[in-house]
């Protein structure tokens, strides 16, 4: 019975993860189109700063949650700490977002025009910080419709807002930002409606217990403080990227073109696969976490085996598809073979992204918050004074270098403290050698089909 809800919950992530990645690559076709490369890398600049909003709200409050209601701790108190504690961070984040906007558009992303955008963003962080609160709980009762649902109803709404504000507001951006703010109330709205539903059908549980802030704080402190610091090296290093290329000769609308053509484009098309693990990762903190509550190390090992195996071998053929058709992903997509050419350099960083999602997702369950949040805060500066110094010299390659040897880095690392934890031994065979092989196999068949279909040979 176990088995079969968590093998419908993991479908369900994986239709509704495919679902959002796909309307949101079709969503960014849309985007670029309206306001061009360089537009995109404004776009990803003012995003990266939300982010440290979104991250001090949210980070570490929604994973307290699903482990209190795992572990069975999971009271209506704890709950409501949690919402009061990620509100007030939210609240804090949306003022300081809002009326720093100027300073924050002019001094750090380094146009004016990003002001309002910033301002409009403000409004929609309470909302997420009740979503993330109230997400944790349905993830730890093992329900994934409700977060899925929310999270589709959110890219609907936001698509569909955007569309009707281009044309009423004269700025993309800001018709953008607010389609945003929108979609995140509309989505709060559901979450809240559910949960209230499920508690008054499931009630909470009656368990006495001791110590529950200091138990959120223990959860989520190291994971909030990480993630926010992480987040603040990640907003200086998305800064950074276009001041470097600058310098290094590229212009100022060809610096944001070529940031933007990397993350904008080029990233999500990298992470778009990772769908399919993505509810692996999110749904192996509860297992985890139950697991590791009840000293099940079995288990844990088993599962920690599994997920390995099938991640490693998943994502090797990922890559070998990438690389094969990234120059028709490029011009499908974004009408670019630069896209192609960049997506083809970077495809071997695919399984390092991959192992390193999931996991990260498995430390969490482990209460091992405080090591990959050690491993994540060295790789972000490690990354931050490599952009500095080599981007200025050697422009978007640099980047490209930089981003394989952090992960690398951050993945080598986690890996390494999950085997201890767990005491799983590597099997070499099964994790590296079979999926590589069967991922050049692949390679060599999707090459001779492509020449057939374009040679007739």
């Amino acid at each position: 019975m176990k088995k079969r809800v968590f093998y419908a919950n993991a479908a369900i992530l994986t239709i509704g993860s495919v679902i959002l990645r796909l309307s949101n690559i079709w969503f960014r076709v849309l985007i670029c189109g309206k306001i061009g490369a360089a537009g995109m890398g404004l776009y990803q600049l003012i995003f990266s700063v939300f982010i440290l909003g979104i991250t001090l709200c949210t980070s570490g409050v929604g994973l307290a949650v699903t482990r209190l209601v795992a572990e069975g701790r999971g009271t209506r108190g704890a709950i409501r700490r949690c919402l009061v504690f990620a509100l007030a961070l939210s609240f804090a984040a949306g003022a300081a977002l809002f009326f720093f906007a100027d300073f924050i558009s002019v001094k750090f992303i380094g146009d004016p025009s990003a002001t309002m955008p910033l301002r409009l963003l403000a409004p929609g962080l309470p909302f997420i910080a009740v979503c993330s609160c109230l997400k944790g709980y349905f993830l730890a009762i093992r329900n994934t419709i409700v977060p899925v649902g929310g999270e589709i109803l959110e890219q609907i709404v936001a698509i569909f807002a955007s569309l009707i504000l281009f044309g009423r507001i004269s700025s993309p951006l800001s018709a953008l930002m607010l389609g945003s703010t929108i979609s995140e109330v509309s989505s709060c709205a559901y979450i809240v409606l559910l949960y209230l539903a499920f508690v008054r059908k499931r009630g909470f549980s009656n368990k006495k217990v001791n110590g529950i802030f200091r138990s959120i704080l223990h959860i989520a402190a190291p994971v909030l403080f990480g993630s926010f610091f992480r987040s603040l090296l990640n907003s200086t290093e998305n800064i950074l990227i276009p001041r470097g290329l600058r310098k290094h000769g590229a212009g100022e609308k060809g610096a944001l073109s070529q940031y933007g053509m990397m993350q904008g484009m080029v990233m999500p098309i990298l992470y778009f696969p990772s769908a399919f693990l993505s509810a692996l990762s999110m749904l192996l903190i509860p297992e985890m976490a139950e697991a590791n509550a009840r000293g099940e190390r079995a288990a844990i090992q088993k599962a920690a085996e599994r997920a390995f195996r099938f991640t490693l071998f998943f994502s090797f053929l990922v890559t070998s598809v990438l690389i094969v058709f990234a120059g028709d992903f490029g011009m499908l997509f974004y009408g670019s073979s630069e896209v192609g050419n960049i997506l083809r350099v970077m495809a071997p960083i695919v399984p390092l992204m991959y192992v390193d999602s999931v996991v990260d997702g498995m430390l969490k369950g482990l209460d091992q918050q405080l090591y990959s949040l050690k491993y994540n805060f060295s790789d972000s500066v490690m990354r931050v004074i490599l952009i500095a110094v080599f981007i200025p010299f050697f422009g978007i390659r640099a980047y490209m270098v930089i981003l394989f040897m952090s992960e690398i880095y951050n993945a080598a690392l986690s890996i390494n403290r999950l085997l201890k934890v767990t005491a799983v031994e590597v099997d070499v065979v099964g994790w590296i050698i079979t999926p590589a092989v069967c991922a050049a196999l692949l390679y060599y068949v999707l090459l001779l089909i492509k020449k057939i279909i374009l040679f007739g040979i």
